[in-house]
């Protein structure tokens, strides 16, 4: 079976690459909605079938402040994870590199443009 890793792969284009880790992010968050539906349910039915009727009339126990606390929390991470891997597809580091890039060039235009005058004033003054 052919992999396309990226370390094994050293031919792929740079659009390959791009579509790799792309779809890399993807299966990353399936696999970790998986799990986060998988251990949300196991607590929801555990507080359901063990906790549910352990308290007095009025109160909530601890286990179900727990249990929605970690499914609010972790579910925003959830959220999160979602917004990275299919909404905000282009990479923060590629997004740096080119504001750096223009950052770059804007510094260089300026030193260029500053040597044009100091050759300009050391012309007069010849």
């Amino acid at each position: 079976m052919e992999t396309m890793d990226e370390e094994t792969n050293p031919v792929m284009t740079e659009e390959q690459k791009k579509m790799y880790r792309r779809a890399k992010r993807r299966v990353s968050f399936k696999i970790h909605f998986a799990i986060y539906l998988l251990v949300i349910a196991f607590f929801w039915l555990l507080w359901g079938f063990l906790f549910k009727d352990s308290v007095n009339e009025g109160e909530t126990s601890v286990f179900f402040r727990l249990t929605l606390a970690i499914t609010f929390f972790w579910g925003i991470f959830i959220i999160t994870h979602y917004l990275i891997a299919y909404k905000w597809n282009k990479s923060f580091v590629e997004k740096e590199i080119k504001r750096l890039d223009k950052q770059k060039a804007k510094q260089q235009a300026k030193l260029q443009e500053l040597q044009e005058e100091e050759k300009e004033s050391n012309e007069l003054q010849e």
